[in-house]
Order: C-alpha cells, then structure tokens, then sequence
C-alpha cells in the first residue's frame, strides 16, 4: 500500500482540481462553438405574403407553371439549374428577352456540357445565349442542383422540377411558385449572386 505524504497529497488534489478545471473549460468552448455553428447554418425566416401556386408531373401542369412565371416577367429573369433541355421553357425565356427582359442563366457544368451525349442541353444554352441571354456554367460544386426561378426580383419559383422533357412528362416532379414575395426573392437573389461569382461564361455553338 503506497502512503502519500501530506505534501503530495495536497499536490495530487492541486492536480485533479486542474484537470477538471481544463475540461469544463473545454467542455464550455466546445458548447459555445456548436452553437455559434448550429445559429450561423440555421435558415431563414421570410415573412409570407403574396400567393403560392403548385403544380405536379408527370402531366399534371408542372411545366405550364414554370412556363406561365417566365412568361409574367417584365424586367429580369435569374435561373438556377442542374438540367437544362427543355424546348418549351426555352422559348419562354427567348420570349423575356426579345420582351425586353434580361435573362441570366447558372447551370451544372458537368450535366449541361461535360455528360451531354444528346447534345439537348448544349443547343438550348446556345439558342439563348445566341439571343444575348447571360449563360455561365459553374462546376464549383459535385453538384449544382438548384432548380429555381427568380423573376423581376419579386416571385421565385423553385421545386424539384428540372428543365427538361422527363421531369415535365415521365418522372414524379413538384412546382411550386412563390408570387410577389419581395422578401423571399431577396434571399434567392443572393444564393444566385453566390453561385454566379463561381460560374464561367457558356460559349455557344
């Protein structure tokens, strides 16, 4: 049985006192970091106003309302995609901007151009920046899967609906469009401006 001296027995309880010291301290700072992580990753509240609109695929009118939010633009028309090959929307918007509107376009470098074996995403792109739309491809990401709409700085509409032929008639896709929201179509301009400052310019054919 080992004896410990006095001395070393105040310096033993010195010690463990240190020790317990230093890990609630850690234990504080650990606490204080998660937290300033968990606030500084939380959403964003938007008050809502307006009206909402939904539609659904395949058939069920997901296209048509995308189409029906180009087609309401005035002065600016802001898209984010993944999948872009859709024939009809891409009218909508030669129709914004032969109206006047500007048009800009961020989509996913690997899915438009790097795996466009059909070459549908590619002659979409083209077309419209051929009619001096704005086109940037971005590949800052595995993938940019945005799917959404800001027009005239007012109404957003997002979902999981890609711009293309599939989403509107084969898969299982939801619309849902955000009308004279001010407030909400500010936050998705400045994901859109993030986005924007790591794209590319689109070289059309």
């Amino acid at each position: 049985m080992i004896r410990l001296l006095p001395k070393e027995i105040t310096n033993t309880i010195m010690l463990f006192k240190k020790q317990v010291i230093f890990h609630l301290i850690s234990a504080l700072l650990c606490t204080v970091l998660i937290s300033s992580h968990i606030n500084s990753v939380a959403g964003t509240e938007v008050a809502a106003t307006g009206h909402v609109e939904i539609a659904f695929s395949p058939n069920e009118g997901s296209e048509d309302l995308v189409i029906k939010a180009i087609d309401s633009s005035r002065t600016e028309v802001r898209v984010l995609a993944y999948s872009f090959t859709s024939a009809p929307i891409t009218q909508a918007l030669l129709r914004a901007k032969k109206r006047g509107a500007k048009v800009m376009l961020v989509v996913d470098q690997k899915s438009n151009i790097n795996e466009d074996r059909s070459s549908k995403s590619q002659a979409a792109l083209s077309a419209l920046a051929n009619a001096g739309c704005e086109v940037r491809t971005i590949s800052a990401y595995p993938i940019h899967h945005d799917k959404t709409i800001i027009i005239d700085q007012e109404t957003v509409e997002t979902g999981s609906f890609n711009f293309s032929q599939a989403a509107a008639h084969r898969n299982s896709e939801n619309v849902i469009v955000h009308w004279n929201n001010p407030k909400l179509a500010h936050v998705y301009l400045e994901h859109f401006e993030r986005n924007y400052k790591l794209s590319k310019p689109f070289t059309p054919r």
